[in-house]
């Protein structure tokens, strides 16, 4: 009798409680693995959390085609950033406007009084728009036709002369489409420039005061540009042409073989971007990628994206078109996070004991 109960109080030493509590620790890891959801989501600030697969089949085809579209047509959707380089290119028809020409600014233009020759004079508009004639000073002639600024000059001396007769003739032109075709064409492109997008985000055109550019697509930049030379000109357009990027900022971090930032031209998606980090490690999950980026609103949206359902079922709704300056991160596998906690843990339970003992978290796979 004495034997076996020093038997059964053999099996309560302290050596033996560490494996036991390793083995309920070991049991606790697999159902805190089996806990979490493996739904890809969506989620705004401030706004409650999506689940992609429960969307309506309409919602999830829009999602799919969104993406295709972004990868097919590249550039066409890139928002442009500080650094990006365009080639304005202007096209100017100098046949006859339909719109009657209106004296501008250091237009050249002749005054003649018909019965009183005494009176003509050659003047320069000044930068007000002004022009001086004998007797009576100041006239406002910019902006107006030469027949309507005759019509004015009449009246002004009607007082003075009796029915006077005015004509004017303008014989230099020094208005703003020469002004910018001057500086245009004084470029070795021809009529196109070459335009940065400035630091602060802006670009900086003839005749124009800065445009803010950062963050537009080209066609939406280019009509914006169209939109403000069409009040100052009607036989101007213009198109433009992406001539170096910059790309987006891709930052990828987490349980990947190569985190770090990823500088991409082309439009990437989140399969594409962990792919250039160097992929997955055996750490890391591939059912609860964290995404972190800017929407269209300017708002934070969160997605969690299930990448093996991407890859393996080719689910690509549930991918992500990535815009500039987004984070991915991929997180430890529940497993691989609490066994790395119980290695850890044991570690602590075994160095008290006086043990030395080693657990490899990497190769626990429920």
């Amino acid at each position: 009798m004495t034997e076996t109960k020093i038997e059964k109080r053999n099996h309560h030493t302290p050596q033996c409680r560490p494996i036991r509590l390793l083995l309920i620790l070991m049991v606790g890891t697999f159902f805190y693995g089996c806990g979490l959801s493996d739904d890809s989501t969506m989620r705004e600030f401030g706004q409650e959390e999506i689940v992609i697969r429960e969307l309506s089949d309409e919602e999830r085809k829009e999602m799919r085609d969104e993406i295709i579209t972004g990868l097919k047509e590249g550039v066409k959707h890139y928002k442009l950033n500080a650094g990006d380089v365009l080639e304005v290119m202007y096209h100017i028809d100098l046949i006859q406007l339909k719109d009657r020409y209106r004296i501008g600014v250091e237009d050249e233009v002749s005054v003649e009084f018909q019965y009183n020759p005494g009176l003509n004079r050659t003047v320069i508009v000044r930068p007000d728009g002004m022009i001086t004639l004998p007797m009576k000073g100041d006239f406002e002639v910019g902006g107006e036709t030469p027949e309507r600024a005759a019509e004015i000059i009449a009246e002004g001396y009607s007082d003075t002369i009796r029915e006077p007769v005015v004509t004017l003739t303008v014989n230099k032109f020094s208005s703003k489409i020469f002004a910018l075709q001057k500086a245009i064409t004084n470029s070795p492109r021809g009529q196109s420039r070459r335009i940065p997008v400035s630091p602060d985000g802006k670009l900086y055109l003839p005749l124009l005061s800065g445009i803010k550019a950062a963050g537009k697509t080209i066609d939406g930049i280019e009509a914006e540009i169209q939109s403000l030379y069409d009040l100052e000109f009607k036989n101007l357009k213009i198109s433009l042409l992406l001539e170096s990027i910059t790309g987006r900022q891709i930052f990828v971090y987490g349980m990947v073989n190569s985190p770090g930032k990823l500088r991409e031209e082309q439009p990437v998606t989140v399969v594409q971007a962990i792919a250039q980090a160097g992929g997955v490690n055996n750490e890391g999950s591939m059912e609860h990628i964290k995404v972190m980026m800017i929407g269209p609103n300017n708002i934070p949206v969160m997605r969690t994206v299930n990448l093996r359902r991407v890859i393996e079922e080719g689910v690509l709704e549930e991918d992500v078109l990535l815009p500039d300056n987004s984070i991915v991160f991929v997180p430890r596998t529940g497993t691989a996070k609490a066994g790395k906690w119980v290695d850890d843990y044991i570690r602590r339970i075994l160095t008290w004991n006086g043990v030395n003992f080693n657990i490899n978290y990497d190769t626990i796979n429920f």
